[in-house]
């Protein structure tokens, strides 16, 4: 899941670049800005919206200057840090040499994610919280496998008002009634459950129950 991986290989438009034209390059490559090169070297971006609306023919008013970039080693996770922390839809990507290679966007980004194991295969997801000094992955990977099963995938959210951490578990089964049970009795709070079959099944057996205990 390195960055040189999934670059859309678009070159930067240029400063006085046809309004019409970058629209339709953005639209191609599904994203919502373009780098823009002035006297032979990267000055900022274009956005979508604003060739959209604008009444000009070129772009020159419309360029934001600035861009942000990355290099081509870096990891998926490091780039997505990057375009949250910059709020960009797009970021350049460079060689080792500081040249130009491409752009990569958000939804290249999160279409690669999606492919991983954590999210493509089968399994319930349970949403856990804890104390933030309580936390253990060693721990939580140790209770899950001592009830057979497997973590893929594991996410986290800090809470620092509160002092709790709170984890989203993708398992490889669908049946995640005792692994629940083994983590609410080492003083884990199970939030919620998500493609869990037990809990369907034990929904559905309490609810025939009630249907008989009424048909009474």
């Amino acid at each position: 899941m390195i960055a040189s991986d999934y670059i859309a290989f678009v070159n930067p438009v240029k400063y006085n670049a046809d309004v019409s034209a970058c629209i339709d390059t953005m639209l191609s490559n599904g994203c919502f800005s373009l780098p823009v090169n002035k006297d032979g070297r990267i000055f900022g971006t274009v956005d979508l919206e604003e060739c959209i609306f604008t009444e000009y023919k070129t772009i020159t008013s419309l360029v934001d200057a600035g861009i942000t970039t990355v290099n081509a080693n870096s990891h998926l996770f490091d780039v997505l840090k990057v375009l949250h922390e910059t709020d960009a839809d797009i970021c350049g990507v460079l060689s080792a040499e500081l040249e130009w290679i491409g752009i990569l966007t958000k939804s290249n980004i999160i279409k690669a994610l999606s492919t991983s194991l954590s999210i493509s295969q089968q399994g319930a997801t349970l949403i856990i919280e804890m104390a933030a000094h309580q936390y253990s992955s060693s721990e939580i990977a140790r209770i899950i496998e001592g009830e057979g099963a497997q973590i893929l995938g594991l996410w986290l959210l800090n809470y620092p008002e509160s002092g709790r951490i709170r984890a989203s578990i993708k398992l490889n089964t669908q049946n995640a009634e005792r692994i629940i049970g083994s983590l609410r009795r080492f003083n884990y709070e199970v939030i919620a459950t998500f493609g869990d079959d037990d809990y369907k099944e034990n929904v559905e057996r309490r609810f025939q129950s009630l249907m008989k205990y009424l048909d009474l």
